[in-house]
């Protein structure tokens, strides 16, 4: 087996269990569902925020390095 195909492989096993270990987290979730619902509406509004900073952030170190050398 390749390198290539054995690291696809257990990405595709983590994500697999990152999916149901989710799913079973929600299903014996200590909140009514509506509450659930809500907090996990709100955390997931708050880490697409996080990440598009840190994508603005990676874009903008990127610009700079690209700048770098015609400076230099």
């Amino acid at each position: 087996m390749t390198s290539a195909r054995r690291t696809s492989t257990y990405f595709g096993v983590a994500l697999l269990g990152g999916v149901v270990g989710a799913i079973v987290g929600l299903l014996v979730a200590p909140g009514p569902g509506q509450q659930t619902r809500r907090r996990i509406a709100r955390y997931s509004i708050e880490d697409q925020e996080r990440l598009l900073r840190r994508a603005e952030m990676g874009s903008d170190l990127l610009t700079d390095d690209a700048d770098l050398p015609a400076s230099a």
